[in-house]
C-alpha cells in the first residue's frame, strides 16, 4: 500500500515538471495548441510503441462502442483542455499559481467524485475529517496566491503592471480545468478496467487529445513552421521533448491506480508532489523559468496545503 501511495505523489512531481517543459516548448512554437499537440503526439507515439512491445491491442470492437457510456471516450478531450491550460496559467500567473488553482479543483471534484462513485469509481463517502480538509485546501489557497496580503501602497504600481489583465478568469480557469483534470482521471480509470488495459486506455485517450489538437491547431491556423525553432533549440535544451513521455506515464499510471485505490486518493497524492516540486520550479528557476523566491506567506499556504492534502487522504 505504501509504494501505491508513493507512485501518485512522483506522477505530481511529473506533473509540475511537464508543465514547465511545454511552457517553454511554448516560447519556441508561439501556440499553446501546438505545445500541446506536440506533447501529446509524444505521449500518444510512447504509449502505442509500449502497447506493441507488450503484445496489447490498439484497436476496439463496434460491440465494445455500442455497449460503453458515451462519456468514457471524454478523457482525452478533457486533457487537452486540462494541458492546454496549464502552458496558458504557467506563462500568466506562474508556476505556483498554476499548479495551486487546479489543485483546488482537482480536489473538489475528485471528492465529488469519491462521495457519488461517478463514472464507475469506488465510492468513498464524506467525512467530516474530508470537509475539514477541504476547507484548509481552500484556506491554503487563498494564502499562497495572497487573497489575505494587505496592500501595500509603495509596491502598489509595481504590483498592477505585473498582474495581469482579469487575473480572476484566469484563476477561476485554473480551478475548472483541475476539475476536468480530475474526471479525466476517473475517466481512464474506467476505461482500463473495461478495456482490461491500462496501457491500452492511456494510448487510446492520448489518441484521442492528439485528434482534438490537430483539428484545433487547423481550425486556428497556428504556425507549424515554428516547429523548426524547438528543433533548433534542443541543443541548448535537451529536455524540451520529455513533457509527452511525462503526461504518457502520467496517464498510464492513473488509469491503472484509479480501480486500486479510488480517483479522490489518486488526486490528492499526486497533488502533493505537484505542490512540492511545483514550488521547487519557482524557487529555483528550473527548466528555464522565471525565478521567484518563496516568501512567508506562500511557505505557509503550501504548509497549511501539504497537511491537509495528508488529511483528506489518511484521517
Amino acid at each position: 500500500m505504501l509504494i501505491l501511495a508513493l507512485i501518485p505523489v512522483l506522477m505530481g512531481a511529473g506533473l509540475a515538471t511537464q508543465t514547465a517543459i511545454n511552457s517553454k516548448l511554448r516560447h519556441f512554437v508561439g501556440s499553446p495548441y501546438v505545445a500541446s499537440g506536440i506533447s501529446f503526439a509524444i505521449g500518444m507515439l510512447f504509449l502505442i510503441i509500449l502497447c506493441v512491445l507488450t503484445g496489447q491491442s490498439l484497436t476496439v470492437t463496434s460491440t465494445f462502442i455500442a455497449t460503453q457510456p458515451w462519456w468514457i471516450w471524454l478523457g482525452g478531450l478533457l486533457g487537452v483542455i486540462g494541458l492546454t491550460g496549464n502552458i496558458i496559467l504557467f506563462n500568466v500567473l506562474g508556476s505556483i499559481q498554476a499548479s495551486v488553482l487546479p489543485i483546488l479543483g482537482q480536489i473538489i471534484m475528485g471528492v465529488i467524485i469519491d462521495q457519488f462513485g461517478l463514472f464507475n469509481s469506488p465510492t468513498q463517502p464524506m467525512t467530516i475529517i474530508k470537509l475539514m480538509g477541504i476547507i484548509l485546501v481552500i484556506v491554503g489557497v487563498c494564502i499562497t496566491i495572497g487573497v489575505f496580503n494587505p496592500p501595500n501602497p509603495m509596491g502598489q504600481a509595481t504590483q498592477s503592471q505585473n498582474r495581469p489583465q482579469h487575473q480572476f478568469l484566469y484563476q477561476l480557469f485554473g480551478v475548472i480545468a483541475g476539475m476536468l483534470m480530475a474526471t479525466q482521471t476517473a475517466i481512464n480509470g474506467h476505461l482500463g478496467v473495461a478495456l482490461n488495459s491500462s496501457m491500452q486506455a492511456a494510448a487510446i485517450s492520448f489518441t484521442i487529445g492528439t485528434l482534438v489538437l490537430l483539428v484545433v491547431i487547423i481550425l486556428t491556423r497556428a504556425d507549424l513552421t515554428t516547429i523548426k525553432a524547438a528543433i533548433s533549440g534542443t541543443a541548448t535544451y535537451h529536455w524540451l521533448w520529455f513533457g509527452g513521455f511525462i503526461g504518457g506515464a502520467y496517464i498510464l499510471c492513473s488509469s491503472w491506480l484509479v480501480p486500486k485505490i479510488g480517483t479522490g486518493q489518486v488526486v490528492v497524492l499526486a497533488l502533493f508532489g505537484q505542490l512540492l516540486f511545483s514550488a521547487i520550479i519557482e524557487h529555483a528557476g528550473l527548466f528555464d523559468s522565471f525565478s521567484v523566491r518563496i516568501d512567508r506567506e506562500k511557505i505557509i499556504g503550501l504548509i497549511l496545503m501539504f497537511i491537509s492534502v495528508l488529511g483528506i487522504h489518511f484521517l
